[in-house]
């Protein structure tokens, strides 16, 4: 299967970061959409609607209440997957991102997709901290997805009461979603680390030369990635409004 032939969902959850999940549907729709025959955005978001009160350039705006950062983040997902999969839309990917995650070079990601495709694998990803799969970036199947989600975050952490303590401080959200992968594939070598991000660690949390950046500090973002943007943009940020008046800015 060619990449133009390919249908991709991408979720992508917000609170705050406006400009960056702005930033972010520009590289979207200027630099990923041209690549495959079509990309359909779904926005889940629970910020205020005065910090966010219209639709920028997804195709589907969800709002939903305010919640602690964790189980905001889980409550988002697992409504975007549900939104994603009773949307009678057929997709052959869905990608899930955090609203400040940007993966700046299509060509990679077009790599790292027609890979899945061939070699069947269901899910691509980074390893956090060499042990559980990253959630701020992943693409899965929708056949994975249907078994997967909704992860049930909330019912957990209230059940176990040390996880109630314990869950702002590990990585308890990325553990329940590894776990769930796990007895759903029952094999590791369906799983697709991706190529400059296989793992996470202090030195690459926030940045992987010219390609990803999700750093929380936008100056140390705009410092990490310049000029090296610049060069894989070219005349395209013309087009891209909000992540030229980021970088600018």
């Amino acid at each position: 299967m060619y990449a133009k032939q390919i249908k991709l969902a991408s979720i992508i959850i917000t609170h705050n970061r406006v400009e960056e999940v702005k930033a972010q549907m520009d590289i979207i729709r200027e630099l990923w959409q041209p690549l495959f025959e079509s990309i359909d955005i779904y926005h889940e978001f629970n910020g205020k609607k005065a910090w966010y009160p219209k639709k920028y350039q997804e195709d589907n705006l969800y709002r939903h209440k305010p919640m602690a950062h964790f189980f905001g983040a889980s409550h988002m997902i697992n409504q975007g997957m549900r939104h994603v999969l009773n949307s009678g839309k057929k997709y052959d990917f869905i990608i899930v991102t955090s609203a400040d995650v940007w993966f700046y070079d299509p060509k990679k990601l077009k790599e790292v997709i027609l890979k899945c495709r061939r070699q069947r694998f269901q899910l691509a990803t980074s390893l956090w901290a060499g042990i559980g799969l990253s959630t701020e970036f992943f693409i899965l199947s929708p056949e994975l997805a249907k078994k997967v989600f909704p992860l049930r975050f909330s019912h957990i952490i209230k059940k176990y009461g040390l996880l109630k303590w314990t869950y702002t401080k590990i990585a308890i959200f990325e553990s329940i979603f590894t776990l769930k992968v796990m007895r759903v594939l029952k094999n590791p070598n369906k799983i697709y680390l991706i190529p400059g991000r296989r793992a996470i660690w202090l030195k690459n949390r926030f940045y992987s030369s010219n390609f990803y950046a999700s750093h929380h500090d936008q100056r140390k973002r705009k410092k990490d990635i310049s000029p090296n943007i610049f060069a894989i943009l070219g005349n395209k940020i013309e087009n891209m409004p909000s992540l030229h008046r980021f970088l600018r800015h």
